[in-house]
């Protein structure tokens, strides 16, 4: 799986998990986030990004989602294969640009994501720096 494709199903599963309340963050298909989650006390570990990072991906991830939700709704509209694959790789490039504009690798942005997924306060800040709604 490559970088963006990660970025992309990561943050698509992080929007989808705070509009629907959901307790966890829904699997994006990666192998990663098929492997089971801790049950030892890395739950509430501290996160291994700095909060200046866990900004920066709040941020992006504020962007990427606007991107996906715009692209989302062209591409609902669209019946061209060729048509959907010219706007799929133009939303790719402007989420990788997003991240990149906040100081971030895409690399760097997919492990914060990573992270939040298993890490309930870094989620929360990553979120509220995305100006997400809390999960309960």
């Amino acid at each position: 799986m490559t970088d963006r494709t990660l970025f992309r199903a990561s943050a698509v599963a992080l929007i989808a998990a705070a509009m629907a309340g959901a307790p966890a963050l829904a699997a994006t298909g990666s192998p990663a986030a098929a492997a089971p989650a801790p049950t030892t006390g890395s739950m509430s570990a501290a996160p291994s990004a700095s909060p200046q990072t866990i900004a920066r991906a709040g941020k992006a991830l504020h962007q990427v989602l606007e991107i996906n939700h715009s692209y989302g709704a062209k591409l609902a509209h669209t019946t061209d294969p060729a048509g959907k694959q010219r706007l799929i790789a133009s939303a790719k490039d402007k989420a990788t640009t997003a991240i990149t504009a906040q100081g971030l690798t895409v690399r760097q942005y997919d492990q914060v994501l990573a992270e939040a997924r298993q890490n309930p306060a870094l989620r929360a800040r990553l979120f509220a720096a995305a100006g997400l709604p809390a999960q309960k």
